[in-house]
């Protein structure tokens, strides 16, 4: 027997557990009978359905989702092409999409620490507990996630659905129609009606800002997929970011290997040819770095470092490429590698040749021992120095990763709305660049107590680790570190490692994380749009009403100033959709 079937916007992670929780009653996409969206051309917009178990299981669910269809234009509509590829990151036609919710057990216990991810006087919303994050597409494997689904008693199931609104013009805009089906069998459970309303205008298929997550070491998971990486970089291009840690990033220059990786700068390989249909067709990736992570692209002796830095730039220069392309030089540096640091750098800039030009990014703060050296300053976490060094020098102060409360942070704990709010941050404080460490973070870090054993993502949830002085200590600032879901927005389909957890999917799954990383990035498209319409002032208000203080402003012991409210959010992005209607203006 069900207890109820209810539904909550994107901004949400209901837990398992959570059979009182306040948005069940109504919140932003959700009046207790009709699930409401918004939204523009070339934009997902996403919600969940929760189902609720009564005291017996429930067996053989089915949730689906149907087209949408314009309320008074019968030919504009929403819908999924009448065959899909088996491969779910092949987008072709692929409008509709319906996962189901996968929870991670995290024990009071084995709660990320505050010397982690945040600082106590700003926690993450959920301690413990089963909490939601790996979205499983319906045709994986059943009982692993895959259609029918079985709820144990007195639970919770969460399915998350995307829809893709296509750019095309001739869609109206107005109302649109459709209903979520949940039936157990052949016996109707619950029809829930679903209005969307199109607004007329389109987000633009380029990015205006700068997303990048690491992603490697995936081939043994799928050693009969060889496409994998093009698989995983059409689900990033598909949710706005890009994905890097190619072999190109991490081997010296290669005129060849470039060559077969240019598809994927000029924007040819997404196309539909290619399985790519969504924001972005034809727009190639914006960032390009070269070496990651301590790679020593560019050799060892001067001569040969500038006859490298020369080819690199050369090379950009010549393809007229509008992306950002930089040397990762060093990985957090400590004070102890300042003087190599300077010493590369004056190489690299003391060439003859273009390579004199090419930007160097370390992550850290600006740092008075390597001032000019440094180009690009990727910061943990963005301080007042830092601002005023960079607005002086004309350095560039990017942000990586997660710290509550001077912004969102990436662990699995992490309230839903988290990854959003660095996009909005990035708007409200004039961030350009955003950098995940790592995506599929499926082995442990090699300098961890468990070395490069592979993770069973899927049901342990601590995938960092490292001992900082004193494995005894444990928590602490000596003891052991760790973080909860830390380095995972994609999971692996399969897993030949733990193969009771193969999902039978050959391809990546994307998570909850993900899903509000994309929807962060979609709604800075619309604050874009907002001031390219005219309304500039009014879209940083609505910013600074969504994120009051962060990055260099942030009270070191304060609370995160943004709501954890998914619904507040909603307010925010519908008042810049009014902004952007109002200018009657549509940047092409």
């Amino acid at each position: 027997m069900l207890l109820s079937v209810w539904a909550v916007n994107d901004g949400e992670k209901v837990l398992k557990e959570d059979l009182e929780n306040p948005n069940k009653t109504g919140n932003s996409v959700w009046d207790g009978s009709t699930i409401r969206l918004f939204g523009a051309r070339n934009e997902t917009v996403a919600f969940q359905v929760i189902v609720e178990a009564g005291r017996e299981e429930v067996t053989g669910l089915y949730v689906e989702m149907s087209e949408l269809v314009h309320a008074e234009f019968g030919e504009c509509r929403i819908e999924n092409a009448a065959t899909l590829d088996e491969d779910p990151s092949n987008y072709v036609g692929r409008r509709i999409e319906v996962f189901t919710q996968h929870y991670l057990y995290v024990s009071p216990d084995l709660g990320t620490a505050p010397q982690w991810f945040y600082a106590e006087s700003a926690p993450p919303l959920h301690r413990s507990g089963w909490i939601p994050d790996a979205l499983i597409p319906a045709d994986a494997k059943p009982r692993l996630g895959g259609q029918p689904v079985h709820i144990s008693p007195r639970c919770n199931q969460g399915f998350w659905i995307d829809v893709y609104v296509p750019r095309e013009a001739s869609l109206k805009p107005g109302i649109y129609r459709g209903a979520v089906t949940v039936r157990r069998g052949e016996e109707l459970v619950a029809k829930l009606p679903v209005e969307l309303q199109l607004y007329d205008f389109a987000l633009p298929d380029e990015n205006h800002s700068v997303t990048f997550v690491y992603a490697n070491e995936m081939d043994e998971y799928f050693p009969d997929t060889p496409d994998i990486r093009d698989r995983l970089r059409r689900m990033a291009h598909r949710h706005r970011f890009d994905l890097v840690g190619s072999d190109v990033h991490n081997n010296p220059f290669d005129a060849e290997a470039l060559e077969q990786y240019a598809p994927y700068l000029d924007g040819s390989f997404f196309t539909r040819e290619n399985g790519y249909e969504g924001p972005g067709e034809h727009v190639g990736e914006g960032v390009f770095p070269i070496g990651m992570y301590g790679g020593k692209v560019l050799g060892s002796e001067p001569a040969e470092i500038q006859r490298e830095a020369d080819k690199w730039v050369d090379y950009f220069e010549s393809m007229h490429w509008p992306g950002v392309y930089f040397c990762y030089l060093i990985d957090e540096p400590l004070p102890a590698k300042y003087e190599w640091i300077n010493a590369q750098a004056a190489i690299i800039h003391a060439s003859e040749g273009s390579g004199s030009k090419l930007p160097l990014l370390t992550t850290r703060k600006f740092t008075p021992e390597i001032k000019g050296a440094i180009d690009i300053w990727c910061a943990h976490t963005v301080d007042p120095i830092s601002v005023q060094k960079c607005a002086e020098t004309g350095d560039r102060l990017w942000f990586y990763n997660g710290y509550r409360p001077y912004h969102g942070s990436i662990i699995l704990e992490s309230e839903a709305v988290d990854m959003r709010v660095n996009a909005w941050l990035r708007w409200r404080y004039g961030i350009e660049g955003y950098f995940i460490w790592h995506g599929t973070h499926w082995r442990h870090n090699h300098q961890g107590p468990r070395g490069r054993w592979n993770q069973n993502v899927f049901q342990y949830p601590v995938t960092f680790m490292y001992v900082a002085k004193d494995e005894a200590a444990y928590y602490g600032e000596d003891g052991v570190h760790f973080g909860n879901g830390d380095g995972l927005l994609f999971y692996p389909g399969r897993d030949p490692f733990f193969r009771e957890q193969d999902r039978g999917i050959n391809g990546p799954i994307s998570s909850i994380r993900m899903k509000n990383l994309r929807r962060g990035i979609q709604d800075y498209e619309y604050l874009w749009l907002a001031s390219m319409g005219g309304s500039r002032a009014e879209a940083d208000a609505i910013a600074k009403d969504a994120v009051p203080t962060g990055m260099h402003e942030t009270i070191a012991d304060g609370q995160a100033s943004w709501s954890s409210i998914g619904s507040d959010w909603d307010s925010y992005r519908r008042s810049v959709a009014e902004l952007i209607v109002s200018s009657a203006v549509e940047v092409k």
